[in-house]
């Protein structure tokens, strides 16, 4: 199962980046998609601040969860997403480029034996993370989500960190000019930005 939590302000970005067109499709569509095809058969975007604006870029078969514990912040978003999880589940960041299917693989080889697998780049971590299913159960019954994070406790879990030739694991998309570099990344030629 694969999780994109959307539920951030996107204040950065003065808009719900999940509803940022490319290739003419809402980004959360293209990034489902991509997903799918990279064997998550079951895919779920996890929703709060603009909700309403962003579930209506959600490709039809995924499913919705609304994170109504908004002052929990980003941890809360993560434990509605993972919640009744029955196996590994990929956490990928709605701002994060999506994972190559070599990064997939290589999390998934890394987790056998581990709590968590996570990406790196040439020393440096970066997303998607991929929890095994005793991890994610642990997070879906954290009773205090504001006063946890994901990154403290990947370290205190002993989280393995995995090799890969992949430096988009360290991209996001916060700000019109890393939009911009992913659509010169992809070599597209029409804007991303339409306003």
């Amino acid at each position: 199962m694969a999780v994109v939590l959307a539920g951030g302000r996107s204040s950065r970005a003065r808009a719900p980046k999940g509803c940022r067109p490319i290739e003419g499709r809402p980004w959360l569509y293209r990034q489902c998609r991509r997903l799918r095809s990279r064997g998550f058969a079951q895919v779920r975007v996890v929703l709060g601040f603009s909700a309403m604006n962003t579930a209506r870029c959600v490709p039809p078969g995924v499913r919705r969860i609304w994170n109504r514990d908004r002052a929990g912040g980003p941890f809360a978003s993560l434990r509605a997403g993972v919640r009744g999880a029955h196996g590994p589940v990929l956490v990928v960041l709605v701002d994060a480029w999506p994972p190559s299917s070599a990064t997939i693989y290589r999390l998934r080889q890394g987790l056998r034996g581990a709590c968590a697998a996570t990406p790196t780049w040439r020393g440096r971590g970066g997303h998607p993370a991929l929890l095994s299913r005793d991890l994610a159960s642990a997070i879906a019954g954290h009773a205090n989500p504001a006063e946890e994070r994901l990154d403290r406790m990947l370290a205190s879990s002993g989280a393995r960190r995995i090799a890969v030739q992949d430096r988009s694991i360290r991209r996001n998309m916060n700000r019109r000019r890393d939009w911009a570099l992913y659509l010169r990344y992809r070599k597209l030629r029409r804007p991303l930005w339409t306003g």
